[in-house]
């Protein structure tokens, strides 16, 4: 006696259709196996692990065929640019601060202001100054209509006209103190405004102008402070002598001494 197959509706004599094989108990389909559950991989046995991590990597190499996307070459640029302006700016940061080692000592700025007079140096004399006093040099540098070379010559005729037009100047430090309070109500009324001072120090300096006619020695006070990461030349002062044992100018005479003739 026929049947009617009630899965794809065509007569079957059988146990199980024989046209879509309805009723086999041992036909596995596709839709039976995606319901079964996975083994966890801590059940596997070694065998399984191995297929079942290889299977993986396959997967993986697919998605590295068919999935990596080519990087634009405009965002690699950049990329690369944005790194080397941060990098930058961190170093700038570290050499500002002297976190790197590269920062300047307190008597750098004096060496370089007597280098600058020697050398006739405009540019290098000038810097020598914080920006307000910078600004007024080079202001009255454009009213005389000098060249700098002009400039630095009619600074110096005082001293070529002392000690010869081959005058040079030495000096020798004597004595660093930090100042701990200093007032800037002069420099400010001078200049508009005050620089930000981080550390000032007060440089006792033997100063000794040498040339063709003749040779003088000063003892001066030059008054330095950092702004920023650079030591500037605030003032520089002669000293006629605050006398003491370890600041000793030969030739001149104490109070005492003067009373005791």
């Amino acid at each position: 006696m026929s049947k009617i197959c009630k899965s794809c509706g065509k007569e079957y004599k059988g146990e199980f259709c024989e046209h879509c094989g309805y009723g086999d108990l041992n036909l596995k389909t596709h839709a039976a196996d995606k319901y079964k559950t996975k083994t966890p991989v801590r059940y596997m046995t070694p065998e399984q692990k191995d297929e079942y991590y290889e299977a993986l990597k396959q997967k993986q190499r697919e998605r590295s065929r068919g999935g990596a996307k080519a990087h634009d070459p405009r965002q690699v640029r950049l990329l690369i640019i944005i790194a080397i302006v941060v990098g930058l700016l961190v170093f700038g940061t570290l050499f500002g601060t002297g976190a790197l080692g590269f920062a300047e000592k307190n008597t750098d700025v004096i060496e370089k202001y007597f280098k600058a007079i020697n050398d006739r140096d405009f540019d290098k004399y000038s810097s020598c100054f914080p920006s307000e006093i910078r600004k007024s040099i080079e202001q009255d540098l454009k009213d005389t209509g000098y060249s700098d070379k002009q400039y630095m010559d009619a600074y110096c005729a005082d001293f070529a006209a002392e000690y010869g037009d081959d005058f040079r100047i030495n000096y020798s430090l004597l004595k660093t103190e930090e100042m701990k309070t200093y007032d800037m109500t002069e420099y400010k009324s001078a200049y508009g405004s005050v620089p930000q001072i981080e550390e000032a120090y007060n440089v006792v300096t033997d100063v000794t102008f040498e040339g063709s006619k003749g040779s003088e020695t000063f003892r001066m006070n030059c008054y330095v402070g950092r702004v920023g990461r650079h030591w500037k030349m605030f003032n520089l002062v002669y000293d006629a002598g605050t006398i003491t044992t370890d600041m000793e100018i030969e030739g001149q005479q104490t109070e005492n001494e003067d009373t005791e003739e």
